[in-house]
């Protein structure tokens, strides 16, 4: 397995899997945590995330609330 840190820079190349980065992102957190190291700083964390919110266009969802509520509402709907 590959530490965190080389799998950041691999999906930093253009990773487009959502669910692929996601899970890279789950190991990362995991050995942050076994290391003592905080997942919220840490440079590989970080970068992993960037992508996954890049590819999920997060930053609409930041740019008005028009977006999230609209989020929230079809998650309502369909809890």
């Amino acid at each position: 397995m590959r530490n965190r840190f080389t799998g950041a820079l691999l999906i930093q190349q253009g990773a487009y899997n959502p669910s692929g980065i996601a899970l890279t992102l789950h190991e990362a957190c995991k050995e942050c945590l076994a290391e003592g190291v905080d997942q919220r700083t840490d440079p590989a964390v970080r970068l992993i995330t960037h992508q996954l919110a890049y590819l999920m266009d997060t930053r609409q969802i930041d740019d008005g609330l028009t977006e999230y509520l609209k989020l929230t509402a079809e998650c309502e709907a369909h809890k």
